[in-house]
C-alpha cells in the first residue's frame, strides 16, 4: 500500500537530490565556460610558429667555440640569424597554418601538425595550449 509522506515520517527530499542538482549546474557553467574559451586556430597557430621559431633560435642561431679573435664573428652571425628569423616570422605561420588540421569539438580542440617526418598533437582548452611529445609519421 502506498503512503503519502506525511504520514510515513519522512519530510525532507534525500541529500544526493540537492547535491546532483548542484552538479548538472556545475557541469553546464563549466561546459559553457569550456566552450567560450575554447582557442580559435589563430591563436593556435601564433602559439606554433612562436614554438618553431624559439627551437630554430635554439637549435640554428647558436654561438659556437671559436678561438677569441673569431667571436665578434660568431657574435654577429648569431645576431643575424636571430634577426633573419624575425623577419620570417610570417612566413612560419604559414608553414604551420598550411601544416595544421583542427578537430573542434566544442569544449576543446585537437590540433594535429605534421612537419618535417614528425606529428605534433596539441590539445587547446580554456585558452591554452598543451603539446604531446611528437611521433614520427610513418613513410610507408
Amino acid at each position: 500500500m502506498l503512503q503519502d509522506k506525511k504520514s510515513n515520517g519522512y519530510n525532507k527530499p534525500p541529500i544526493f537530490w540537492g547535491l546532483s542538482k548542484a552538479g548538472a549546474i556545475a557541469l553546464t557553467v563549466g561546459a559553457t565556460v569550456m566552450g567560450f574559451t575554447n582557442p580559435p586556430r589563430d591563436e593556435y597557430v601564433n602559439y606554433a610558429s612562436n614554438k618553431l621559431a624559439t627551437e630554430i633560435k635554439k637549435s640554428v642561431c647558436k654561438e659556437s667555440k671559436v678561438p677569441d679573435f673569431l667571436s665578434d664573428f660568431t657574435g654577429d652571425l648569431v645576431k643575424s640569424c636571430e634577426k633573419l628569423i624575425k623577419s620570417q616570422r610570417t612566413t612560419i605561420k604559414e608553414l604551420m597554418d598550411n601544416a595544421t588540421r583542427r578537430q573542434n569539438l566544442i569544449l576543446f580542440s585537437v590540433y594535429t601538425t605534421e612537419f618535417q617526418g614528425n606529428r605534433y598533437q596539441t590539445i587547446g582548452a580554456v585558452g591554452n595550449f598543451l603539446t604531446f611529445p611528437p611521433e614520427e609519421i610513418d613513410k610507408n
